[in-house]
């Protein structure tokens, strides 16, 4: 017989003696410390549940965006669904023939719905917690988390990839904003390059690798390119930061992408003007003052203008980087993930509303 059973009799049956006797002030007033502790937590458990998961976010614009980093919660359910709608309703994940084996989990076969997975998902990329610190706030074990993670992550990135294809002539066309349609009408792409940390490697030449003498620090470089109206268009592979931006850009295959005719915008450290032109497309970056005293005036107003026209992948970036999984130091637990991480925020970042609102001819 469990003793917090009987604290509501005025006396302890004793099971060794056989007797009943007063009970003791000291053991009833413990008795009942312990019940008025159970049902606070019995409250703090329910209110939690009500506060927790997919409850914090239903029809709250404002906490979707700040715990998901999608704009509404309209569009949390949408990309909820079309992921749904890609993987067979969620019984069963298979990947595709370039997901390895281990990645290609049940996620549907736990306590955890499958929503409240890809909440605890996006709240990791978005707010860049810890994984315990996520795993308490859904009440499942560190390795669960840890495997929903890795599965998410491998099946929003697989589809994600699908509709986010370097976009054609045409569309380019006709989205453009009146303020490149007027000076550079041809621009296909604006490039640039940036970078997130990471932990050290223990191998000397990896450190050599991926240390970056512009950040003073081992990093990740990755090339970005966007449309004129703002569109992450074109995500690089991550390369380890010792690589230039020249380097970069001939071998992660956003040349092969271009037609003649074309124009690239990017800044002066992209020394690609003769890649280019084998390829009859045009670079537009701001000028080189050169063995000059000073730029001329025509010189100053193209600087002045690249430069207003560059700062919207400057913009774009910034917003990738508000998905706080990417601040501070990655570690190299999920180094093998960094590309898929970095390039899934991208994407999700083309789900918000438009960068470039201003002068976009109607279609």
């Amino acid at each position: 017989m469990d003793v917090e059973d009987d604290i509501e009799l005025p006396y302890v049956q004793t099971r060794t003696i056989g007797f009943q006797c007063d009970p003791d002030p000291l053991l009833m007033e413990n008795l009942l410390l312990r019940k008025e502790i159970k049902e606070l937590k019995d409250q703090l458990a329910e209110e939690s549940k009500r506060n927790s998961g997919i409850h914090r976010i239903k029809d709250d614009d404002s906490a979707t965006k700040f715990y998901t980093g999608l704009p509404t919660f309209t569009v949390f359910l949408w990309l909820f669904n079309y992921l749904c709608a890609k993987s067979s309703r969620m019984q069963y994940w298979k990947g595709d023939g370039n997901t390895p084996s281990k990645d290609r989990v049940r996620v549907s076969t736990s306590r955890l719905q499958p929503i409240e997975q890809f909440l605890a998902v996006m709240m990791r990329l978005r707010l860049g917690l810890y994984v315990r610190d996520v795993a308490d706030r859904f009440s499942i074990s560190v390795s669960s988390y840890s495997s929903y993670f890795t599965t998410w992550l491998n099946l929003i990135h697989a589809e994600l990839e699908v509709i986010n294809v370097f976009p054609p002539r045409d569309i380019i066309t006709r989205t453009m904003p009146n303020s490149f349609k007027d000076r550079y009408p041809s621009t296909r792409v604006i490039i640039d390059c940036t970078e997130i940390f990471i932990q050290k490697a223990s191998s000397l030449l990896n450190q050599s690798l991926t240390y970056s003498s512009y950040k003073h620090h081992n990093t990740l470089k990755f090339l970005v390119g966007i449309t004129p109206s703002g569109v992450i268009s074109f995500v690089s592979e991550g390369w380890g930061g010792r690589v230039s931006d020249r380097e970069i850009t001939i071998e992660c295959g956003i040349l092969d992408l271009l037609e003649p005719g074309d124009s690239v915008m990017a800044d002066k450290g992209f020394t690609i003007n003769d890649l280019l032109v084998k390829r009859q497309c045009a670079l537009n970056i701001p000028p080189f003052r050169g063995i000059k005293d000073q730029f001329t005036t025509d010189e100053v107003f193209q600087t002045q203008e690249i430069a207003q026209l560059r700062i919207h992948v400057e913009r774009s970036i910034g917003r990738v980087k508000n998905f706080h999984i990417l601040e501070g130091v990655l570690p190299l637990s999920i180094a093998p993930l960094s590309t898929k991480i970095f390039q899934t925020c991208c994407w999700l970042t083309n789900l918000d509303v438009p960068l470039v609102q201003d002068d976009i001819n109607d279609l």
